[in-house]
């Protein structure tokens, strides 16, 4: 068979300039086919903790019910539950809380309830500030949405409390060609995501394309991924904050971090990946196969003419 192979691909390309165009042409629809600009990461997880930057103007967050827990100048002042030691109680929430541009919060899950830490202070709240809202009140206020950073659990090292539990990712590109054709991305590549994995999207710039994120501290060409997001309560009450999130468009891949690793793991399609995909790259095989033994003949006649 390979010899066969062989023998027609040496007629084609010795056959005339035509068959020699002919291949070009085929080679270069493969390459635009394969050659994949920017990719979109979608990822849902099940997650202990989850760190987010609010990159969008102002957002509101309904956090009606939620207590409020200042950080205490007294360090030996009783706790007044659900705020805990080192904190005083600083009213209740009634309605929504709006965020300002750059905020960055910290979720966790606890069996009694969800907390929102500030990292950075809003409001008339500094940072340290905790809101605490019991799951009855999280699940009748619905889902945070937000547009911005998001970085999910941390490394399952000794202690740890905020990791990953279970959840899902799907990678898709979209070809020049099919960008051209306006087909629909494709999912390259896709997994799961195990329990104590620390995760976010990331962008590498490219010669022709620039990343829109901010870059990340201590990496001169690695930025981080804009997200639309959201995170919810679980319904069927299992462990853990519901998280839904969409990258940007962008040259854009997964980076997971776990315990015992040195270096983060970086996951973005291979070009093997990309071809077993394409529906556009299956189009041009099916249209070279109906053609090539139409075709053979009249190379053959030529050939021997020539």
């Amino acid at each position: 068979m390979i010899a066969a192979l062989r023998r027609n691909f040496g007629k084609m390309v010795g056959g005339s300039a035509t068959a020699r165009s002919m291949i070009a042409f085929l080679v270069l629809a493969t390459v635009l086919i394969l050659v994949s600009p920017s990719r979109t990461i979608q990822l849902q997880a099940r997650t202990l903790s989850a760190q987010v930057e609010l990159t969008s103007e102002p957002l509101a967050w309904d956090l009606t019910g939620a207590t409020v827990c200042v950080p205490s100048a007294d360090v030996e002042a009783a706790a007044t539950p659900p705020c805990g030691d080192g904190e005083t109680v600083a009213g209740t929430i009634d309605g929504p809380v709006v965020w300002p541009r750059d905020q960055r919060l910290v979720l966790n899950w606890t069996p009694e309830r969800m907390s929102i830490r500030l990292l950075t202070e809003a409001e008339s709240w500094p940072a340290g500030t905790t809101l605490r809202v019991s799951w009855a009140d999280a699940a009748r206020n619905g889902a945070l949405a937000f547009s911005g950073y998001l970085l999910l659990g941390q490394e399952m090292s000794a202690g740890a409390t905020g990791y990953v539990l279970d959840g899902s990712y799907a990678i898709y590109e979209q070809g020049l060609v099919s960008g051209w054709i306006g087909w629909s991305p494709e999912i390259t590549r896709d997994g799961e995501i195990r329990r104590g994995d620390q995760l976010q999207i990331i962008c590498s710039p490219l010669f022709f394309q620039t990343c829109e994120g901010a870059r990340i501290d201590g990496r001169s060409d690695q930025y981080r991924n804009t997200v639309m997001a959201s995170i919810s309560v679980d319904h069927d009450e299992m462990a853990g904050l519901h998280v839904v999130a969409t990258g940007a468009e962008a040259n854009s891949r997964l980076e997971l971090a776990y315990a015992g690793r040195d270096r983060v793991l970086l996951i973005k399609p291979s070009w093997v990946e990309r071809a077993a995909a394409s529906s556009s790259l299956l189009a041009l095989s099916l249209l070279f196969s109906l053609l090539a033994p139409l075709l053979l003949p009249l190379l053959e006649r030529a050939t021997r003419k020539s």
